[in-house]
């Protein structure tokens, strides 16, 4: 081997180790995910990574940061100024007489130099309680952010809790066609066996062998959508690789509880979140019309000053070093500022009623959710009832219409049809009972309530 391919060979080492180094990284920071994942575990989850959280999180932080400064604006400032210089001065052909009669030319040079130091302080007295509103604005919009933060935790919530559900949806919906394909295979060998044996026509052997078919097309897309429902999981619970993990199938296994509307909707509009932010917002808004209205009134303003300084000189007025101190009292009142003011009150009030608008339309818009989640889960209610009893039905009916085939009371289309209609309620009865989940859920977040734990 050659010294350059023995440095290529080096150097792809190299790549290959650092790659894996970066693999193993990436790897340990990925969340650990248990074998068996519960509905509270991959919640979990997703509010430890969520990018949602982190903006809320840092929007919050940015509005306790201005509710600290305008805590600060009601103090005074300080300001420390320190200054040296020299200069250097030259006089050119200066004449001068001197005792001897002969007079005599030449340049005078000058040298100084000073240093000063000063300390000033300055409050303001009084602004028209403009930064009183200011601190109580920004006091609502900190209550406002931590709100905000809560409801977009529930919405993580309601994302994870969805996606859960759709996944166990899709698996139960894989085991009812599994089922199908299962007793459509059976329902093969047995007209099988009957063509062997003269008893069934060739006809009938075609058709069960179209109806197996069917139902392994079935089988292909329910398997499909369970891998897709774990795809989305995955992605609710913010994992960028795929992880093997099984769920709880055990939720499905629930009490069926219908909600009040009245009692939910009132419920929602006093703890739910969003409107909780809402409302703070518009009570910001106000106290930021106050805010404009500060400079309609006069301001006063107090500073104090302490000044030292130190100049070298041949040309000293006064002491070489000296102290002073100085304080003033200023007032001010802009009495007229080109409607300025007026322009800012003017957008401030629009704020508001803004908000208030907002907040008015965002009530409406909970109680119509409110409602819509509430007919869904009574609908999802009565499918389930009616499913169940279908279920029972649909094995009853496939039972004697394969008894009715096996002695040649029936045909071939109806066990066909009696297969079809077992594996539709199934999937009906999945259905509905996901649908139920799945609205509850809905209901939690849309009410204020906790999901989680529901």
């Amino acid at each position: 081997m050659t010294r350059v391919q023995s440095r290529r060979v080096r150097g792809l080492g190299s790549g290959v180790v650092l790659f894996l180094l970066l693999l193993g990284t990436a790897r340990a920071q990925q969340p650990s995910v248990p074998s068996l994942l519960t509905l509270d575990e991959a919640i979990a989850l997703a509010l430890q990574g969520s990018t949602r959280i982190g903006i809320r999180t840092e929007q919050l932080e940015a509005a306790r940061k201005a509710n600290t400064n305008a805590w600060f604006e009601l103090g005074p400032d300080l300001q420390l100024n320190a200054s040296k210089s020299a200069l250097t001065r030259t006089d050119f052909d200066v004449q001068v007489d001197r005792v001897a009669p002969i007079d005599s030319v030449f340049d005078q040079v000058e040298e100084s130099g000073s240093r000063q130091g000063q300390v000033r302080s300055s409050i303001r007295l009084f602004d028209g309680l403009a930064n009183y509103s200011r601190i109580s604005a920004a006091k609502h919009d900190v209550r406002a952010g931590e709100h905000g933060l809560e409801y977009s935790r529930a919405l993580v919530e309601e994302s994870v809790v969805a996606a859960y559900y759709n996944l166990l949806r899709a698996q139960l919906l894989r085991g009812v066609a599994a089922d199908g394909e299962r007793v459509a295979r059976e329902q093969l060998q047995r007209t099988q066996a009957l063509y062997d044996l003269g008893s069934a026509a060739r006809s009938d052997v075609l058709k069960s062998q179209v109806q197996l078919g069917n139902t392994r097309l079935t089988l292909v897309r329910a398997m499909n959508s369970e891998r897709q429902g774990k795809l989305d999981l995955e992605h609710a619970m913010n994992l960028d690789t795929s992880v093997p993990f099984a769920i709880d199938t055990t939720v499905v296994e629930t009490q069926i509880e219908l909600p009040d509307y009245e009692s939910e909707r009132t419920h929602g509009l006093v703890h739910r979140n969003d409107l909780l932010a809402l409302r703070e917002l518009e009570l910001s808004s106000s106290r930021r019309v106050r805010v404009a209205r500060g400079p309609l009134f006069p301001s006063l303003d107090f500073s104090y000053s302490v000044s030292l300084s130190d100049a070298d000189t041949e040309f000293q007025f006064g002491a070489q070093r000296n102290r002073t101190r100085a304080w003033s009292l200023f007032a001010n009142w802009n009495i007229w500022d080109r409607y300025q003011v007026y322009s800012n009150i003017g957008q401030a009030r629009a704020s508001a009623r803004i908000a208030e608008y907002d907040r008015r339309q965002a009530e409406l818009d909970t109680a119509r959710e409110i409602r819509t989640y509430v007919n869904n889960i009574e609908e999802a209610a009565e499918r389930l009832t009616v499913s169940r009893e279908n279920v029972v039905r649909s094995q009853e009916d496939l039972r004697l219409a394969q008894e009715k085939f096996r002695v040649g009371a029936g045909t071939i289309l109806d066990t066909i049809t009696a297969e079809s209609d077992l594996t539709l309620t199934k999937a009906n009865e999945v259905t509905a009972i996901v649908d139920y989940l799945i609205g509850r859920a809905n209901l939690a977040r849309a009410t204020g309530k906790p999901i989680s734990s529901r």
